[in-house]
């Protein structure tokens, strides 16, 4: 039943976001482009509006109990940011690794084999007493995991919620709802996102699992039950995650948009050492952009919220990094040798 449920929980996931190309490297650095490019930020607000009271609802009837991660803030800071610089080189997330080589883009591939030898690096390898040292003495309130309820108590911090996602509403009432070529709009697929992810939880529990989707320490486990001969747990997490392929394939040939290609030398660089940071940084971190701000920031982690938002931090610096570099790079001469200059 645990395998079924997480199959089809993947299978759903992984169609809306192909169809959406919810990709979350471009959600926070369309921030950063000139102009600016916000349609999936739009997206991920109203996912965000829609999930977080659903949610908080369904935790408060006690229809879910879900693991809430640690807030570490030292591992988030520094995961965060390492998982942000990583998204820029890479130009993709790791949500993007799996839904974009379902709809062909097979030079994902490089990212997923780097992406895996980083996690095993963080839990297993060299940095994984740096990841430990990040990780000690998280911030607890009431001996349970922060969050922004707990911290600031139930009338505070509802209020304080209560006003950010007013803020939220006002902002996405005012946007455009513009088409989006081959691929959804923001309105149909944050409401459609918000909607699902809040619905996993209770394919979750069905499952027997605590937690809906994510990605860190998947391969390290995957690679412990197969040559360490531990126990494999929950299977949801790891099935849920490998079922976004076919989802998001059976997206992409229903929607005319799966495209089976390879890349440009360069790509696969940038893919391989972009997948190897954010291996790393998810599992410093305890997690990606999937586990921490797709499904821990609707929990009011403040652990997946300050993961968050240092990778917002991260994809900033890295963008004008590579902004500043591109700038020193000199310009090719595009007057070919002989030719006559105009004027």
């Amino acid at each position: 039943m645990t395998i079924l449920l997480a199959l089809a929980a993947g299978l759903v996931l992984g169609y809306l976001i192909e169809r959406g190309d919810f990709c979350f490297h471009s959600t926070l650095r369309g921030l950063f482009r000139r102009p600016p490019q916000l349609n999936l930020l739009r997206a991920y607000l109203l996912t965000l509006l829609i999930a977080i009271p659903l949610v908080q609802g369904m935790i408060a009837l006690g229809w879910i109990t879900p693991w809430i991660a640690p807030w570490a803030w030292q591992a988030n800071l520094v995961g965060g940011l390492i998982f942000g610089a990583g998204m820029v080189i890479a130009a993709t997330c790791v949500t993007g690794i799996f839904y974009k080589l379902g709809h062909g883009m097979l030079g994902t591939l490089v990212g997923l084999v780097t992406w895996s030898i980083g996690d095993l690096l963080a839990w297993r390898g060299p940095l994984n007493p740096l990841r430990t040292a990040l990780n000690e003495n998280p911030v607890v309130t009431n001996e349970m995991s922060t969050t922004l309820l707990n911290l600031l108590g139930a009338p505070l911090g509802i209020g304080l919620l209560v006003l950010l996602l007013a803020a939220a509403a006002l902002f996405l009432w005012r946007s455009p709802r513009p088409t989006h070529g081959d691929y959804w709009s923001w309105l149909p697929l944050g409401i459609s996102v918000g909607l699902f992810t809040s619905l996993a939880w209770l394919l979750a529990r069905a499952g027997g699992a605590n937690y809906t989707f994510g990605t860190s320490r998947v391969p390290t486990a995957l690679y412990e039950s197969l040559l360490g001969g531990a126990e494999t747990g929950n299977l949801w997490i790891p099935v849920a995650l490998i079922a976004l392929l076919p989802g998001s394939f059976i997206a992409a040939r229903r929607a005319g948009t799966f495209w089976a290609r390879g890349e440009t030398p360069t790509r696969y660089s940038q893919l391989a050492a972009g997948g190897l940071l954010m291996g790393v940084g998810a599992g410093i971190s305890g997690g990606c952009n999937l586990g921490h701000s797709l499904v821990g920031v609707p929990l009011l982690s403040l652990g997946s919220v300050t993961t968050t938002l240092a990778m917002l931090l991260g994809v900033f610096l890295t963008d004008r990094a590579v902004g500043l570099l591109s700038a020193r790079q000199p310009q090719p001469n595009r007057t070919s040798a002989g030719a006559v200059s105009p004027g």
